[in-house]
């Protein structure tokens, strides 16, 4: 596989020699280099010592335009931690380098308003609280498949089919697919209006059909002045295999909003919101109430300590309800300072270990500054503080955690 992508690089690098310059420019690159330092004591145990490491990530792309409405886009990726390699001078395996993302697109596809994308991509659609490309991941998400758009002047409609695993491949899991319509439609000035259906299915090398889950929401954003909010709302059905066939029935609920206070050079400006994710309530019936957040980026959203990137695992089945609030300010033209506060409480009721019930996972708070030194590089601190609620003590740990991170981005586009 490195060879394979070590050959595409050096082809490209030829034939964009090949090609004599021209206005059109037939070769548009981008790169980034992204480094990360992380002080991790999440698992809420004081008795354990910090664990501190560095995150580096390089990417480069490459788009390749031969002519009018046709491109091909190729991006090769290095993901490691410092130190991995337990000797640089004889370990070169770079076993985290990946063709992060390869497509060719397609423009007016047989002469209609029709675009098709075919190969490996990221996928981002609305918030991304179903569907994301994790960013702050030191490897991110990627999908191999296609895309079909068709576009008019009041809307953008994407169907897609993404192929997750494939069976009689090494370390056969079976197959598993995701297929979907997303729309993007202009209905209301300064508002966009998004509705979808997502179909996943997990079909096993056994005859038992593990999943098949159909998610259907709409996803709204606006803005009045200095006011700006967003509403998604998503309902889930289907089956799933977990000993028995039980029915899905759950949905999820979400509204944000953000309001700023003055168009002075600080630009405060306040934030709050309530996320609702539904919860199994009996275990012992043939329904299944957890929701699913499927592929989103849940770093943006559920607390920057990441204790719920894994919806459902990370709550145990209860859902989740996160109400919180943050204040954002501008003290200098190129910082930004952002200071969060989570509570989060399960979405049903969890039965303690004492016999008492309780929804309390805990509490967060999340402090990041931003400063952009110049057009290509930019600094990232961040700091954040959990206290554990009954549920998370019982489970997880007792004590207090904490995470500091500082992360240095370089970007050419």
């Amino acid at each position: 596989m490195k060879k394979t992508i070590l050959f595409i690089l050096i082809t490209i690098l030829m034939v964009s020699f090949a090609f004599p310059y021209s206005e059109s420019d037939l070769f548009d690159f981008n790169f980034q280099l992204r480094h990360r330092f992380e002080n991790n004591s999440k698992d809420l145990n004081k008795d354990t010592k910090a664990d501190s490491f560095n995150l580096l990530r390089t990417r480069l792309g490459i788009t390749f335009t031969p002519a009018k409405n046709v491109a091909a886009f190729v991006q090769f990726q290095d993901s490691r931690n410092f130190g991995e390699e337990l000797n640089t001078l004889t370990d070169g395996t770079a076993n985290k380098f990946d063709l992060h993302q390869a497509y060719f697109t397609a423009d007016k596809f047989f002469g209609l308003p029709v675009r098709i994308k075919l190969g490996r991509m990221e996928m981002s659609y609305g918030s991304e609280r179903l569907l994301g490309t994790v960013d702050w991941s030191n490897i991110g998400r990627s999908f191999d498949g296609v895309v079909f758009t068709v576009h008019s002047n009041k809307m953008l409609i994407d169907l897609f089919s993404m192929k997750e695993t494939e069976d009689r491949q090494l370390g056969d899991i079976g197959d598993k697919d995701l297929m979907g319509i997303y729309g993007r439609f202009k209905l209301i000035p300064d508002y966009k209006t998004d509705a979808y259906v997502l179909m996943q299915s997990i079909k096993p090398l056994t005859d038992v059909e593990e999943l098949n889950r159909i998610t259907a929401g709409i996803y709204v954003k606006g803005s009045h002045g200095k006011f700006s909010h967003e509403l998604e709302f998503a309902y889930q059905t289907g089956k799933i295999f977990l000993g028995s066939e039980l029915d899905i029935k759950a949905m999820m609920a979400a509204w944000s909003f953000n309001f700023l206070l003055s168009d002075s050079g600080v630009m405060p400006s306040i934030s709050a919101g309530v996320s609702y994710l539904s919860g199994d309530k009996d275990n012992t019936d043939t329904t299944y109430g957890t929701f699913d957040t499927l592929y989103a980026t849940n770093h943006k959203f559920y607390g920057f300590m990441d204790y719920f990137t894994n919806i459902p695992a990370n709550t145990f089945g209860l859902g989740l309800m996160d109400i919180y609030a943050g204040v954002t300010v501008k003290p200098l033209d190129k910082t930004t300072i952002n200071l969060n506060y989570h509570n989060f409480t399960t979405a049903s009721d969890y039965t303690l270990n004492t016999t008492v019930t309780s929804k309390n996972i805990g509490s967060e708070i999340d402090f990041t500054a931003k400063y952009k030194y110049n057009k290509l590089i930019s600094f990232v601190f961040g700091a954040s503080f959990f206290t554990p609620g009954d549920i998370f003590k019982e489970k997880i740990g007792e004590d207090s955690g904490s995470w500091i991170y500082f992360m240095t981005v370089f970007n050419i586009k």
